[in-house]
């Protein structure tokens, strides 16, 4: 990471010269001629792009796509080691990813996370420079002159036939090999996102050679992404896998064998394995569900002009849903400490199991909307992150696992001699409503305990007092905040390890909020001469 960063990493800029510039206001002050210093405003902080209004376009292929992925991937892959960007950059990016619609954002955060994980975890960089295609070319060219020799100036009766054949075998490997991966380096993104660049082909030979190039290179490369489509090829898993607390709490162990078996788990360290293949659910990603994140950030950068703005959108965690709905607001009084009087894990705990209550309530999202199966699926997901994926969390975890644990045991006892029907889920969440919680759960226990199961009960009987429609509307926009709070905060060495492992909706969902200029990593104007010194007369 620190030579990724360095490479990154301009010339010194030690920017105007501050003390000749004061020695000269000195000198005129000395003799006595009327000297002021001026502060003129940067333009790019003069300049916030009004994105909002920009018109909608389309990308124009799959060409276009990579052109736009690497233009912006060249920007933004500072973001992983913690370079601050110009507000020039912010406001172009905003501008571009207004202008486009869900489908095709994700398709250029798709790219752009493949060029980053290109960067970080394979020799792209190399095969795909000048030095790496001339020692390529070398190579090949040294291995067909080995095999001509071989064929034709090589008495191959002294040898053994077995040899012969195998030498051959060798050097045509190595010829095929060379060839499949000059065929690939063609085809690749890196060679397409510099097509039609006239920088990079100075004079009109480079030129003439770029157009040819071009002339069959996209057709093929339009090819080759049609049947990577058709086989079902994609760059990253494309699925969002979920941990669910209630029906973690229903199917623990409870003879003495399971629970003996549990225990021996525990003390080999395998605990979290296991429950990672039994108790992890693996959901299809989808359109959808992008189009519900990519829409509610859309319309927070809408507001996000100033920085100052973008840092106050970031920290949310629920609260600004809470305020810009039309909800009573009495019942909203009662709502925010559950967002702001907590702290994040714990939030998360109390508005995953608050989900999981209303959706059992409603048959488990049978014939639900749409919005009903959103919060569902981000809910389980979050509990996922910070149980499963505890260095994805950690800047934000808390003592996430310890309320997670006192929560599963205090729902443990609870059910333990209620009988549940056949849909255990459904019927433990019931048992778990039907509790009467009119005082408040931290008064009759203390806070020993660091369990929020009563305390996610009492949160939802106060949104069922709500319309359904408008409840899961707000449940929907809450879960948003809370996942790209969780994806702001995460450390960046956390997301660049997740891109190598097929990656992370959460890090599709920093990338894009980025993007969208909703971070606190712009903060440099560039520009010189600020300052202008006036003479008069």
């Amino acid at each position: 990471m620190d030579q990724f960063r360095d490479s990154m990493l301009e010339d010194p800029d030690p920017g105007p010269n501050y003390a000749k510039l004061m020695e000269e206001y000195d000198s005129k002050i000395e003799a006595k001629i009327p000297t002021e210093i001026i502060i003129i405003e940067e333009p790019d902080k003069q300049m916030q792009a009004k994105a909002r209004d920009t018109e909608m376009v389309k990308l124009k292929g799959d060409v276009e796509v990579v052109q736009r992925a690497y233009y912006y991937f060249n920007i933004f892959k500072g973001l992983i080691v913690d370079i601050i960007f110009s507000f020039k950059d912010r406001n172009e990016s905003r501008k571009f990813f207004h202008s486009i619609d869900e489908e095709d954002a994700l398709k250029v955060i798709e790219v752009e996370l493949n060029f980053i994980y290109e960067v970080l975890f394979t020799k792209a960089v190399v095969v795909h420079s000048v030095v790496g295609y001339v020692f390529r070319l070398l190579s090949f060219i040294l291995v067909v002159v080995a095999l001509t020799l071989f064929r034709f100036n090589v008495k191959k009766e002294t040898f053994d036939p077995l040899d012969v054949k195998l030498t051959y075998v060798l050097l045509w490997g190595s010829v095929s090999l060379d060839t499949v991966a000059f065929v690939r380096a063609v085809l690749s993104d890196w060679t397409v996102a510099n097509l039609n660049k006239p920088e990079k082909h100075p004079g009109s030979c480079g030129k003439s050679c770029a157009a040819f190039f071009s002339a069959w290179k996209v057709p093929l490369f339009n090819v080759k992404r049609a049947i990577l489509k058709l086989i079902g090829f994609r760059s990253w898993c494309a699925s969002v896998k979920g941990h669910n607390l209630i029906r973690y709490c229903v199917n623990r162990p409870k003879s003495r064998i399971g629970i003996w078996k549990d225990e021996v788990l525990g003390c080999v360290g395998l605990r979290d394995f296991v429950d990672g293949i039994f108790q992890v659910s693996n959901k299809r990603f989808t359109l959808q569900l992008w189009k519900v994140i990519f829409d509610e950030l859309k319309m927070k950068s809408d507001s996000a002009d100033d920085p100052e703005d973008a840092k106050r959108i970031c920290s949310a965690r629920g609260n600004l849903a809470l305020q810009d709905c039309d909800w009573d607001k009495n019942l909203k009084d009662e709502l925010m400490p559950y967002v702001v009087d907590v702290t994040y894990d714990e939030s998360l705990l109390l508005w995953h199991i608050a989900t999981e209550l209303l959706y059992s309530e409603n048959g488990n999202g049978e014939q639900g909307s749409d919005d009903q199966s959103f919060c569902k699926l981000l809910s389980d997901y979050m509990m996922y992150l910070l149980i499963m994926q505890p260095a994805m969390m950690a800047a934000v975890a808390g003592i996430g696992k310890i309320r997670f644990r006192d929560t599963c045991a205090e729902a443990g006892r609870f059910l333990k001699r209620r009988d549940l029907d056949s849909n255990k889920e459904q019927g433990a969440c019931i048992n778990i409503l039907g509790v009467n919680t009119e005082v408040k759960p931290v008064d009759v226990k203390g806070d020993r305990s660091k369990s929020v199961l009563f305390d996610a009960s009492r949160l939802a009987k106060l949104l069922k007092k709500e319309k359904e429609e408008e409840r899961w509307e707000l449940l929907r926009r809450v879960w948003v905040e809370l996942l790209s709070y969780a994806a702001g905060n995460c450390r960046a060495n956390a997301h660049a390890q997740q891109v190598s492992k097929g990656g992370e909706l959460l890090t599709f969902v920093w990338l894009l909020m980025a993007h969208f200029g909703l971070t606190d990593q712009f903060q440099i104007n560039k520009g010189h001469a600020r300052a202008k010194l006036i003479a008069g007369k």
